[in-house]
């Protein structure tokens, strides 16, 4: 059982470093390095590599070693097509979320705002997850909302990395969340979807930016400008 916790351990901490690049896309890793820094015993770093690079989160190149994998564009594509189709009509049932549930949603907001000004992207990112989040618990959609993180593994690191870039405008995410909230409010469930809908697409303007920016954290493709219908 501590073995298996072990391995949990690993796995959520060094998915977390990938995800908020700390292990940045193409870094080489040694796993008696990550052991080190995580204090956890080499046998569960290494499960937990084995299971990421199922994921698709590490690459293992033959007489090299293990590596973080650039961001697959195309794979970034398809899970932010699938969680627009699915979160729209999530958040088409918000009209039936509690005013304490509302509350919660405005003060994450808030929040947001105080991160923003702060430049602090890291927790700004949780709180825009959170955020998002919310929905799908008040709709008793976890499962759901579990498994749309999953396959959006390569969107959540974009997203982080559109963050870190400076005058990324974050103010406009703030507000396109205060514009979902507004229509909750007013039990507007055809706005509240179009308005989610239309915060999820406006990611896709900043890509041009952020490849130019970190060009070397992408896979090579023929068009890295992902297109969503």
């Amino acid at each position: 059982m501590q073995i298996s916790n072990y391995q949990d351990e690993a796995y959520t901490a060094i998915k977390q470093m990938i995800l908020s690049m700390q292990l940045t896309p193409g870094e080489k890793v040694d796993k008696y390095e990550l052991s080190t820094e995580l204090n956890i015993g080499v046998t569960p770093i290494r499960e937990a590599i084995i299971r990421l690079r199922r994921e698709g989160l590490f690459d293992v190149i033959p007489q090299s070693g293990t590596y973080v994998s650039k961001i697959n564009v195309d794979e970034m594509n398809q899970g932010r097509f699938a969680r627009v189709e699915l979160e729209k009509t999530i958040i088409a049932s918000a009209a039936e979320l509690t005013a304490d549930q509302v509350d919660e949603l405005e003060q994450q907001i808030a929040l947001q705002g105080v991160y923003e000004h702060n430049q602090d992207y890291g927790h700004f990112f949780k709180l825009d997850h959170d955020f998002h989040e919310l929905f799908y618990i008040a709709d008793h959609k976890q499962f759901v909302w579990t498994w749309v993180q999953q396959m959006n593994l390569q969107f959540i690191r974009y997203r982080y990395l559109q963050l870190e870039i400076n005058g990324m405008h974050w103010h406009h995410i703030i507000a396109e969340h205060q514009a979902i909230v507004d229509a909750v409010k007013a039990k507007d469930t055809r706005l509240a979807s179009q308005m989610a809908t239309d915060h999820l697409l406006a990611v896709g303007k900043d890509v041009k930016s952020v490849l130019t920016t970190y060009p070397d954290y992408f896979k090579s493709h023929e068009s890295n400008e992902p297109q969503l219908t």
